[in-house]
């Protein structure tokens, strides 16, 4: 059997006491301490975390832009330089084959997704070139990515050497960072936060950039673990555990986030124009507020009286809600947040608003 592929940065997480798990395919740093500290990290100064379950495509060609407009089901047309938007591809039933961040550069797109979905993204556009002028590859052994989230995110950057930072979420700027980085405004927890992207050779450079400046700035490397209780507590979904192939865009809760209802024709568009005329899902995604001894697992059922209502998809313990929370498909009957259903391994659910965590305000 094949070892997984590791992070570039392998050996410095070693250094650090990493415990490592697979994800998507990777392995990858799963906590350097506990979830709890690393968890407080990004609530409270700044944590970075290891992407290198995440993949790349790039779209190049002078239709590029005008081939992704009919595609994906959010505007690109409009998109300049700099700037981005979070998309699906669908098929022609309206689900979804793969969720990406998608960012204009000067004379290219690049697509960026989870690395176990790339190859079903590629194929699933490269079906519909036909004369376009329009070229798909595959970048996602070229480049490494890092997270760096939480309220003193921007100051570690601006210490490590970046110049100047986006404002506007999925705005992307070059800057200088130990090497050339992508610097991408998008936040995963529901804290300030930035996507760096760079390429594999300088990810040890970038590492050493961010590391210098600890004194400087309270800072810690975060695991995967922690990501995705964060993620959770922000309400944000995954593809592969809170959505596949089988979800339309409106149960996810996508419609504001991913979809546009002005831009004209897409891959699956029909679908959701369709849905959106009806006015609602059969189900939805939402909150769960958990009780019982234990998590309950990914598929558990959850039942109203005796009949069966939704299903689990994401369950974890909240050091910042200091509770056990989840995430799950519920029939729109039960929805109203405080209804109580009941668990099929033990314990009760109380539906909840979705997210969680909100960033405070500042006055």
């Amino acid at each position: 059997m094949s070892e997984e592929p590791r992070s570039a940065l392998h050996v410095s997480y070693e250094a650090l006491g990493a415990r490592f798990a697979s994800v998507r395919g990777r392995l990858m740093p799963e906590r350097f301490g506990t979830v709890e500290d690393e968890c407080a990290t990004v609530r409270t100064a700044a944590g970075v975390v290891d992407r290198s379950d995440l993949g790349y495509l790039t779209a190049s060609g002078g239709d590029a832009q005008r081939f992704l407009q009919g595609m994906v089901s959010n505007e690109v047309a409009a998109l300049a330089p700099g700037q981005g938007t979070y998309a699906l591809h669908l098929n022609t039933q309206g689900h979804i084959v793969a969720d990406f961040y998608l960012l204009a550069m000067p004379d290219h797109f690049l697509l960026e997704a989870a690395r176990n979905r790339v190859d079903a993204l590629r194929a699933g556009l490269e079906r519909y070139i036909v004369a376009d002028d329009v070229e798909l590859a595959d970048r996602s052994d070229q480049f490494a990515a890092l997270s760096v989230e939480g309220p003193a995110a921007g100051r570690l950057l601006t210490a490590a050497g970046a110049a100047t930072l986006p404002g506007k979420e999925f705005n992307h700027v070059r800057v200088q960072l130990g090497g050339p980085v992508l610097v991408v405004r998008l936040s995963e927890t529901g804290e300030e936060g930035y996507r760096l992207i760079f390429l594999v050779e300088y990810a040890q450079n970038v590492w050493d950039a961010l590391t210098a400046q600890q004194q400087a700035v309270a800072w810690k490397p975060v695991g995967h673990a922690a990501l995705n209780i964060l993620r959770t507590e922000a309400g944000l979904p995954w593809y592969g555990i809170d959505m596949d192939e089988r979800t339309l865009p409106p149960e996810a809760g996508l419609g504001q986030r991913a979809l546009s209802y002005t831009k004209g024709c897409y891959i699956g568009q029909e679908i959701i124009e369709r849905i959106r005329s009806r006015g609602r899902v059969n189900r939805r995604l939402t909150g769960l507020w958990l009780s019982g001894e234990s998590l309950p697992a990914a598929g558990t059922k959850l039942f109203h009286n005796d009949k069966a209502v939704g299903t689990v998809t994401t369950a974890v313990h909240s050091p910042t809600l200091k509770r056990a929370i989840g995430l799950g498909y519920v029939r729109r009957e039960h929805l109203e947040p405080g209804t109580r259903l009941r668990v099929e391994s033990g314990g009760t659910t109380e539906v909840a608003e979705l997210p969680f965590y909100h960033l405070p305000v500042k006055n």
